[in-house]
């Protein structure tokens, strides 16, 4: 194992990478894979631009490099050489980071970004994904970390690629039905039912990005969709709020792509500041989500999902019927989920102990008609047993 540590100052930090090579690829008997996609590395630093670009072509990628925000424009707009994913800094003189971010998404929203960032720019990290980064990496970072991250954000590339051409496809069958009807039924069906599941590979997407942040909430976002679900169809919401329902119990935590790793895997009590910007994972998730037209009937679910019956929750503390059913739904499926599965903070409850803790809730953070169906029809039996092994 290879340290090799590269910085411009302190304050900015030091990259290191992390290589590891076996005596086969010494040998030269492991080749990467070839041209997996284009990559432009933004940063006014030569150095880091090297080093992090000799990496990513070791893993196969097409690497063009700008050293400042204009360059980098300039590269983008160019037909001939518009990247697959752009990895840009934060800081860097004459245009920031965050400008040259917002250009791109506003010209390009189908090119994903990922922004580097110092290790106490926690709020730097929160500043991008508010913006429209796809995520960030902190510096000092491994290798292995950026590749990963970088090869994520071109799957998710693609599927918003094939969205966007489904849904332009969609439109155009609809605009020939008033001529074609008879015709055209069964291509736009298939449309149809290839755009909902293009959509649902994106949701999955972006849930299994959340819980990559967060090893010990590992399956939570499908058990908090199976058991809402549940609810959902014991109340009689019709099978299209249900399926709306779903995504949005789904992509409940999105938000959490904008907080801290180490404040999300923290073993000791938070402070108030840390709380402060925990909570704002719901306000964060609501934005990221709020640029996609399919994910609106989502958004009151991802903001509200911790707004409490009595209207002492977060963030806009609003209560009772002010609060969206869907909201109401999720807010008990994922304290149930949460209570019954290991923390970084405590061992997961027995259930018997968090069925008491629901009903203590009821009236104060849930809704009482909700919490009866909940447990009259013993619908806490239909999720599969947690398993809480957290992989170190």
């Amino acid at each position: 194992m290879v340290f090799l540590f590269i910085g411009k100052n302190h304050a900015e930090s030091s990259i290191i990478f992390v290589s590891i090579i076996d005596s086969e690829q010494q040998r030269g008997g492991v080749m990467a894979d070839q041209n997996i996609g284009r990559v432009l590395i933004v940063d006014d630093d030569r150095t880091i631009i090297k080093v992090v670009g000799i990496s990513l072509e070791k893993a196969g990628f097409e690497i063009e490099s700008a050293e400042s925000g204009p360059k980098a424009l300039e590269l983008v707009r160019d037909k001939k050489s518009t990247p697959d994913c752009v990895l840009l800094d934060y800081r860097m003189p004459e245009m920031s980071g965050i400008d040259v971010l917002e250009i791109l998404k506003k010209e390009y929203p189908l090119i994903p970004v990922i922004m580097l960032t110092a290790l106490t720019d926690l709020e730097i990290a929160v500043e991008t994904m508010k913006a429209g980064a796809f995520d960030y990496v902190v510096k000092p970072v491994r290798k292995v970390h950026l590749t990963e991250t970088v090869k994520k954000a071109l799957r998710y590339r693609d599927v918003l690629i094939e969205n966007d051409w489904l849904a332009n496809e969609n439109e155009e069958y609809q605009k020939s039905l008033e001529i074609k009807v008879a015709n055209r039924t069964h291509e736009l069906i298939q449309a149809y039912k290839k755009l909902k599941q293009t959509n649902m590979e994106t949701v999955k997407l972006l849930a299994e990005t959340i819980e990559a942040k967060d090893p010990y909430t590992r399956g939570h976002c499908n058990r908090v969709r199976k058991l809402s679900s549940k609810i959902a169809l014991n109340i009689g919401i019709s099978k299209d709020k249900i399926e709306t329902l779903e995504y949005g119990a789904l992509l409940h935590d999105i938000g959490k792509i904008g907080v801290s790793e180490l404040l999300l895997n923290k073993h000791e009590r938070l402070t108030e500041t840390e709380k402060r910007s925990f909570q704002m994972h719901t306000v964060i998730g609501e934005h990221i989500l709020s640029t996609v037209a399919f994910f609106q009937p989502c958004l009151k679910i991802v903001r509200n999902h911790h707004e409490w019956y009595d209207g002492t929750g977060y963030p806009d503390e609003i209560n009772g019927k002010q609060i969206d059913l869907s909201a109401k739904i999720v807010t008990i499926a994922d304290a149930f989920d949460a209570m019954t599965s290991t923390r970084p903070y405590r061992e997961a409850m027995p259930v018997e102990t968090a069925l008491l803790e629901i009903m203590k809730g009821e009236g104060r953070q849930f809704d009482p008609s909700i919490v009866n169906i909940f447990i009259d029809n013993e619908l806490y039996k239909t999720l599969p047993p947690v398993i809480n092994t957290i992989v170190k």
